[in-house]
């Protein structure tokens, strides 16, 4: 089933689209130093104090955040940090348990081993038994937590209620051709539009940035400039194929991996390309209870140009799950 917000064509062909995924793709592994904002920080030496807790996960902590109250809990595993979510947290706050973390090596995070998607896994069920969080969850996943959802709903079918993906499509593009078929090749990302220029692809460059909270905004800030995290977000594109390699296998073996349980895909409309269309039909797939809504006017980060789009999503699932009905 689908559903849209709002009308909007397109008219990109798809060679440029598959560009415009890529160069977002990167701006999600790779972190780009944010000169640009020139605001005063907390520097490494000194960190402004945590929003959440700090969970032990076996030798090392990550950084749990979690407001509101109910079941069945949310937790969101997304790519970037838990600040990042300064519009969407509240919002899912109001009617059940929400959780956001930072994956070693971030943020508030210790650091952690080298990162894999099996560790990013590994991270999200110890800390959250660890701090007495139950489940079954409603895993949220933000492009290559997308994948971290998946396998982690693959690992731990028992522990999962529901599923929400948020524009994951854009990390699927990594996923080797099948036999037989022509792999994609992308073009560089975006040059500078003047010789010396420093331009950033990341979050905060995105104009919706200004719409989170400053303390998100600065916290976003702190965090990116930090040498740490940017070595540690530089390592996604290590981790991406074996995450990929989990979920095909997870996939291979089981028509319909999730069941029946509540999958809402919210996908934008900034390039649906025949590609782009075809990874949204998969990822409906996993789940026999699936819908699609479409994030109309909005690019990759959803969860500051559409939170409310997003926020709805969780709740369809998070309703369907506590009245055992179809979404």
């Amino acid at each position: 089933m689908l559903a849209t917000c709002e009308e909007r064509p397109s008219g990109k062909t798809s060679t440029i689209v598959y560009c415009t995924h890529f160069a977002i793709v990167f701006v999600v592994i790779c972190v780009i130093p944010i000169a640009t904002l020139a605001q005063k920080v907390a520097t490494d030496h000194n960190p402004p104090p945590p929003l959440g807790k700090l969970v032990d996960v076996g030798g090392y902590r990550v950084h749990l955040y979690c407001t509101g109250a109910g079941s069945p809990t949310v937790v969101i595993v997304g790519a970037g940090y838990s600040f990042d979510w300064g519009l969407v947290q509240p919002e899912v706050a109001r009617f059940t348990q929400v959780c956001t973390y930072d994956h070693s090596g971030i943020g508030w995070s210790d650091s952690g081993p080298k990162d894999s998607c099996s560790l990013r896994v590994s991270e999200v069920h110890t800390a959250l038994r660890n701090a007495g969080i139950k489940g079954p969850y409603v895993l949220v996943g933000h492009s290559l937590g997308g994948l971290v959802a998946r396998v982690y709903a693959g690992q731990y079918a028992d522990e999962v209620a529901g599923v929400v993906f948020v524009d994951h499509a854009n990390a699927m593009i990594f996923r080797p051709p099948a036999e037989g078929e022509a792999p994609l090749s992308p073009m560089p990302p975006p040059k500078p539009s003047a010789p010396g220029a420093t331009k950033t692809f990341g979050m905060e460059s995105d104009p919706n940035f200004r719409k989170l909270p400053p303390r998100d905004r600065q916290f976003h800030v702190w965090a990116a400039r930090q040498t740490r995290d940017q070595l540690a977000l530089q390592s996604h594109p290590e981790m991406i194929p074996e995450c990929v390699a989990k979920v095909d296998a997870i996939a291979k073996h089981h028509s319909h991996p999730l069941g029946d349980k509540p999958l809402v895909d919210v996908s934008t409309d900034m390039d649906r390309n025949p590609d782009y269309v075809k990874l949204q039909t998969e990822l409906l797939a996993l789940s026999q209870n699936s819908k699609e809504i479409i994030a109309e006017k909005s690019g990759h980060f959803v969860i500051i140009g559409r939170p409310d789009v997003v926020t709805d999503a969780i709740s369809q699932v998070v309703q369907s799950v506590r009245n055992n009905a179809k979404l």
